[in-house]
């Protein structure tokens, strides 16, 4: 089924926020939008698993997905969340090729994919369309190494904290004012997100709130002492 016009500019502008797509020709643009179909993905449902074929490239259109390993003990690593406009590459791959890693919806959610097919063939009319694409996966391999120096070399309360300042710079935060973060995630997720148990997040925050870097209530995280919070991310 095509899409509706509104939504292939949806796509378009969703894509245009990456770096590179605005080099990307029009008509190589409009023919690589048309060629989305929506799926609907229920909550904690796969859209590809690790060890499965990769099935195409996938916009995320609404709600959230998880890119995450489990082990065999059931332990879970998340590399990263994938909100409304993100893209998930992790499923763009050759037919002979394995997906590396799972991704699941976090809610009931909706995303665009495009057929691994489709795609190569217009990266053969189109360089800019393949240097994009060469762009995105050289980020998210380059947030990935981070991952790996963040659990390899970082103690957890540093890697907390770094999410945490991560989430207030987002909200505009100011030296000497309190910033308030809506509890979002679950602890299990956010525990997940950093390579950790709940038990050693709840600990950090614990020690940041008698430090008086922080307020805790149950639906949110007041930041009270915004440099502090730094200093531990950067020691």
């Amino acid at each position: 089924m095509s899409l509706e016009p509104a939504e292939t500019e949806q796509i378009r502008q969703s894509l245009l926020r990456f770096a590179g797509w605005d080099q990307v020709p029009e008509e190589i643009m409009a023919e690589l939008c048309s060629y989305g179909e929506i799926i609907e993905v229920k909550r904690k449902r796969s859209v590809f698993r690790r060890g499965e074929p990769g099935p195409g490239l996938f916009i995320v259109k609404t709600g959230e997905f998880k890119l995450s390993l489990i082990s065999s003990e059931g332990r879970e690593q998340i590399l990263y969340l994938a909100e409304p406009g993100k893209l998930i590459g992790e499923g763009f791959l050759p037919p002979d090729v394995q997906c590396a890693a799972s991704a699941f919806a976090m809610v009931d959610s909706e995303a665009w994919r495009f057929d691994t097919t489709n795609v190569i063939r217009l990266t053969g009319r189109s360089q800019p369309l393949a240097m994009a694409l060469m762009r995105h996966m050289a980020f998210r391999a380059n947030r990935l190494i981070d991952l790996v120096l963040d659990l390899s070399l970082r103690s957890v309360e540093r890697r907390l904290a770094s999410f945490l300042l991560t989430l207030a710079t987002r909200a505009d935060a100011e030296q000497g004012k309190p910033c308030v973060i809506p509890r979002q995630l679950d602890m299990n997720t956010v525990a997940a997100r950093l390579g950790t148990v709940r038990e050693e997040i709840s600990r950090a925050l614990n020690r940041m709130q008698r430090e008086g870097i922080l307020r805790l209530s149950r639906q949110e995280i007041v930041v009270l002492d915004l440099n502090s919070l730094e200093r531990i991310t950067y020691e």
